[in-house]
């Protein structure tokens, strides 16, 4: 195979000492208006489709089908992100501006700021590991499944946050060579915490189906 026309080089110029060979040609992430506008289209698309996937499983759908419709968006804003840092990296271009820096402030805020807790859960102790939330179980004629279900839905909900906050900090490792990385961790934040408030809604929808009115905290009998 001819690799020096795959290159676009004529033929002589493989043999030149690597000083004397021209320069290679910018990848197109490398480049400053190609690869800005490419990330703000990633970032922009994952983002209306991290809120309506949000929209669209709300709590009614299963497991199975919720991760991976938050999580598809957030894969595919990484891969980019994962391709621009390479192309910046093997052409040896300039650093990006630590400025962008700025969408990792916003991702975590956004975590943060994302209400994980449905209402029916409020003031229960369940997201808070049931020290406080047993009487939301024992109004239960049995309440050994619902204090393994609540149990189960509080470990999700934390295991998503913070991963979600683990995806965060990589971007940020990754934006000096990445702006799309720096951009990617917010619908990643968006996906963490729809996907942290999906585990606890399934919970609370399930006992509001299953009780005529949700129940609320109570002491614990003598």
């Amino acid at each position: 195979m001819n690799w020096s026309r795959l290159q676009r080089r004529p033929p002589g110029l493989r043999h030149l000492p690597r000083d004397d060979q021209p320069p290679r040609p910018v990848p197109p992430l490398a480049q400053p208006w190609t690869g800005g506008i490419t990330g703000w289209v990633v970032i922009f698309c994952a983002v209306i489709a991290e809120l309506a996937g949000g929209i669209a499983v709300g709590s009614q759908a299963s497991a199975a089908i919720a991760v991976p419709v938050l999580i598809g968006p957030v894969v595919v804003a990484f891969g980019f992100a994962a391709a621009q840092w390479w192309q910046v990296r093997s052409a040896g271009a300039d650093p990006t501006s630590w400025w962008h820096l700025g969408g990792i402030a916003a991702a975590a805020v956004t975590l943060l700021v994302w209400p994980t807790v449905p209402a029916a859960l409020q003031g229960t102790g369940i997201p808070g590991g049931m020290r406080n939330g047993h009487g939301f179980c024992y109004v239960l004629p049995d309440p050994a499944p619902c204090l393994h279900r609540a149990a189960q839905a509080a470990d999700d909900h934390y295991l998503v946050f913070w991963v979600t906050g683990a995806v965060i900090v990589l971007a940020a490792l990754l934006t000096r060579r990445s702006r799309i990385a720096a951009y990617a961790a917010i619908p990643a934040a968006f996906a963490g915490g729809q996907l942290a408030a999906f585990f606890l809604n399934q919970f609370a929808l399930y006992y509001h189906l299953v009780l005529p009115v949700a129940p609320r905290p109570g002491r614990l009998p003598a």
